[in-house]
């Protein structure tokens, strides 16, 4: 499918898709691009990566597909970087989780750029957490704009595919609005109710722990993320302030039939 893809940061994202692609075939070479050299010296011992530097002019030199996989701060001064030294058959794609600004940071790679966004991941970040099996079954936002190129978004695609997920195509607005609502909100109230509940709780049920599991996700990660995808957030969050008020005066007001009418508007039974 590819003669060699390189991936610049393999911590989980980035270590699984080149498990991935390497255990597939998809590319008759995989290589990373990484500053910690414990993660390097990871992603080669677990062969995600046949060879891994912190050069990134060698790392991505003769690659026709670049990934990153980097935090989204960094995907959009890596961009930049890249520019000069692209080689004219490149394709270069992301994982980052909020893609207005990045698509906006992109425009510097024409149409040669595929935004893009796998709905797949976990709370422990890492080189040794990534999987082969990690996007089987997921589904991968693209959201190229006008200026991308068909053959491109047709390279991300097949990448995409080959890795066992399914493509969703929206704009860079869609994306950001969902995201806001089903990922970065619950981020969100989980490390809220976390901090409500203290360090160690007497008692914790199934639901508590469901629902504080990705408070385990790095807070500088999801400091980035919110802060870059602030608008859409800080809607979504009005939004759940608005029905949790409702259920606060519902509660202050012994109003059974309204409370119940609240908690069915999110039933899912």
């Amino acid at each position: 499918m590819f003669q060699k893809i390189a991936i610049v940061g393999v911590g989980l994202l980035g270590g699984s898709i080149g498990l991935a692609a390497r255990e597939r075939k998809l590319a008759k070479e995989v290589v990373g691009v990484e500053t910690n050299p414990h993660t390097r010296a990871e992603a080669t011992t677990r062969k995600a990566v046949a060879k891994c530097t912190d050069m990134l002019g060698i790392g991505i030199a003769g690659a026709d597909l670049i990934i990153l996989a980097c935090p989204v701060q960094a995907i959009v001064t890596e961009l930049a970087r890249l520019a000069p030294s692209l080689s004219e058959k490149a394709v270069i794609t992301d994982v980052g989780s909020v893609k207005t600004a990045i698509v906006a940071a992109g425009q510097v790679l024409g149409g040669a750029f595929v935004p893009g966004h796998p709905m797949a991941g976990g709370e422990r970040g890492g080189m040794e957490f990534a999987r082969a099996d990690l996007f089987e079954g997921a589904s991968w936002a693209l959201t190229p704009d006008s200026r991308t190129r068909p053959d491109a978004i047709a390279k991300v695609t097949q990448l995409v595919e080959g890795l066992g997920a399914r493509v969703i195509t929206m704009t860079a607005d869609e994306h950001d609005r969902s995201v806001a609502a089903t990922s970065h909100l619950p981020h969100l109230l989980a490390y809220a109710l976390s901090a409500i509940a203290g360090e160690s709780p007497k008692l914790e049920g199934p639901s508590f722990k469901d629902a504080t599991r990705v408070a385990s996700s790095d807070p500088e990660l999801w400091r980035e993320i919110c802060l870059m995808n602030r608008k859409a957030l800080g809607d979504a969050l009005d939004r759940c302030i608005g029905e949790l008020d409702g259920m606060l005066k519902a509660l202050d007001a012994e109003d059974a039939p309204g409370l119940e009418a609240l908690l069915r508007k999110g039933w899912r039974g």
